[in-house]
Parts: C-alpha cells; sequence; structure tokens
C-alpha cells in the first residue's frame, strides 16, 4: 500500500529469513548490518521495532545518521517503556532495551538528529500496544542554521534598515549577526540606552531626516506593541515596519 502511494525506490535491510519475503515487494533487499552500505544516501530511512534488537544503538543511529540525506527524515517505532501500559518490564528476552520519551529524544539528539515529534500509543500487537513514534531529520550545524537565518532577515529586509528597539531580544537574536545585516541605524526611545555602542554602531533617537527612507526592524517580542504605538505616533507607515514574529514566524494567535 505504502508503495503504490508512493512510488520512490525502496531498499531493505533484513537479516532473517524474512528476507525473502521482503525481495517480493522490495526493489532492493540488503542481508547483512547497516554498517555495511557506505557510500549511499537515502531520503527516507524506517525502523519499526528493530532499535529495541540491536545491542550497540548508538552505534546504529550513528549509521543511519551517515545513510540520510542533510536533507532527509527518520521514521523510527520502539515500544514505550515495556510496551504495554500495565507491565514495568518488557518480558521479551529479544529486547535489550526499552525506550521512553525522554531517552529515545536524547539518543537521537546526541547523534546529531533533531527531534519533531514523539507520539504514544501506537499499535504493534496486543502485548505491544503502547509504541513510540519518532519523526526527527538531521540537525543544522551551526553555519546552516547562520545561513537560513540570514535568509529570513534578507527577504523581509534585503537592503539597509534601522534596528528599533536595543534591550534584550536584539542583543539576543539580531547583534550575533551584526556584521552581516545591512544594519544602518540603532534607534531606542530609552534614554538610558542612548550613545550605546554596538559593533560600529551607536544608539540614538529617531531622526526622520535621518532614517526616514529606511524600513524599520522591531527589535523587541515583548515591548513589540510599545514600540509600534511609538512608531505610529511619529506617523511612520506601517508598510515600512518588519518585525522579529516576521522573520522568525508567524505570530500565535
Amino acid at each position: 500500500m505504502v508503495r503504490q502511494s508512493l512510488p520512490v525506490h525502496y531498499t531493505g535491510i533484513e537479516l532473517s529469513e524474512d528476507a525473502a519475503i521482503a525481495a517480493r515487494v522490495l526493489d532492493r533487499v540488503v542481508r547483512t548490518p547497516v554498517a555495511t552500505l557506505v557510500n549511499e544516501k537515502f531520503d527516507l530511512l524506517l525502523s519499526f521495532h528493530v532499535l529495541e534488537h540491536v545491542a550497540d544503538v548508538t552505534a546504529e543511529i550513528r549509521h543511519w545518521r551517515k545513510l540520510l540525506d542533510d536533507d532527509g527524515r527518520l521514521i523510527i517505532e520502539v515500544p514505550n517503556q515495556a510496551g504495554h501500559r500495565l507491565l514495568d518490564l518488557d518480558p521479551n528476552p529479544e529486547h535489550l532495551h526499552q525506550f521512553s520519551v525522554a531517552s529515545i529524544a536524547a539518543l537521537l539528539i546526541h547523534e546529531d538528529f533533531e527531534v519533531d515529534r514523539i507520539e504514544s500509543g501506537h499499535w504493534e500487537s496486543s502485548v505491544y500496544s503502547n509504541s513510540l513514534r519518532v519523526f526527527a531529520r538531521p540537525a543544522l550545524t551551526g553555519h546552516q542554521r547562520r545561513a537560513l537565518l540570514l535568509q529570513r532577515f534578507q527577504s523581509h529586509l534585503p537592503d539597509q534598515f534601522a534596528a528599533w528597539g536595543i534591550g534584550g531580544d536584539f542583543r539576543a537574536y539580531v547583534e550575533p549577526l551584526l556584521d552581516s545585516l545591512p544594519v544602518a541605524a540603532l534607534i531606542d526611545s530609552a534614554e538610558q540606552r542612548q550613545g550605546e555602542r554596538h559593533g560600529h554602531l551607536t544608539v540614538e533617537t529617531y531622526d526622520e531626516r535621518r532614517h526616514g527612507a529606511l524600513p524599520i526592524l522591531v527589535c523587541s517580542v515583548r515591548y513589540r506593541d510599545d514600540i509600534l504605538r511609538n512608531i505610529d505616533a511619529l506617523g511612520i507607515p506601517s508598510s515600512r515596519i518588519v518585525s522579529l514574529d516576521d522573520v522568525f514566524g508567524p505570530s500565535r494567535p
């Protein structure tokens, strides 16, 4: 059913005699451990009720990361703790590990995955009626995060702009990128901020003659509405305004 809905090339890894069954429905079946796959990349890795059988789960997940494209996705399913809410311990002798939401997330994060979400309550059988299904992707590197964040800023503010509101949010979200952003002025109405130096710029008050042609980035989430009221009182049109909410994502309803 899945193959019919997603007509792509499917490779399976199966070490047991079930490999013959898998070969009937998959494009390719590998009968050696995942560590033997080298110089291959996949868009999606699925592992359903496998990880609890693997002795070295850290090494296994590390191999998965090597096989997955940077834009790929990983979906795992394992028993939630013992697999049934009425059992303390998993009695299956072939299961070498028990996982919780916290432990499976920690394993993946340690091996450079980013966990999108974890669902519980998935049914595998009557005695494993509570399984965790984990959706993850390769974590971004620091360089990738910075590049993507700069793209967001530049999509809203491609040319020189003024940063308004030089407080904690500015220092947390804008100042680390200051050397790569076309910030032409730092503006704050608070008297105690005047004269502060950030990079090569000094905080000043708004001056229509110097700043009137610049788009404005409101650099505070907490005090955004207060800043917007001040900007509106000065007669500055809203078409010139961009907020951190615009850059980082839609405002929470």
